[in-house]
Order: C-alpha cells, then sequence, then structure tokens
C-alpha cells in the first residue's frame, strides 16, 4: 500500500499544479526518519547483549635485544 506522501505526489502529477518540490521533500524525510528509527532499533537491540568471548592467545615475549657494545668497538 503506498504511503500518504507517495499519494500526494501523484494526485498532484495528474493534476494542473506540477511542482512537486514539496511532496517530495517530505516524502524523502519520511522516508529518511523511518530507516533512522529503524536502525536505532536495531542498535538498541544489541546494545544490552552481551560480547561475543574472543579466544585468549598466548603471548611470549620477545627475547631483549642486547643494545650496547660491550666496548668492542
Amino acid at each position: 500500500m503506498p504511503s500518504v506522501q507517495a499519494n500526494d505526489i501523484v494526485n498532484k502529477l495528474f493534476s494542473n499544479n506540477k511542482d512537486l518540490s514539496t511532496e517530495v521533500d517530505d516524502a524523502m524525510k519520511s522516508l529518511t526518519l523511518q530507516a533512522l528509527e529503524a536502525e536505532k532499533e536495531k542498535i538498541a537491540a544489541r546494545w544490552m547483549e552481551p560480547e561475543e568471548e574472543q579466544p585468549e592467545t598466548e603471548v611470549t615475549p620477545e627475547e631483549p635485544t642486547d643494545e650496547t657494545d660491550k666496548g668492542t668497538d
């Protein structure tokens, strides 16, 4: 079922008034708002979910390098 804004655009298109800028602007704002609300709901649903546990990797420390010349210049 088409939205109210879509019906307004079609009705105005087939009438004598061809200026659709206001209707198109309202329709775009409405679609944008709907998309933002849907994204906010997705984020809110994931917000309190526990994070997936990452497997712990064993870190081996590097051997320190001896940067002194020990007097062998």
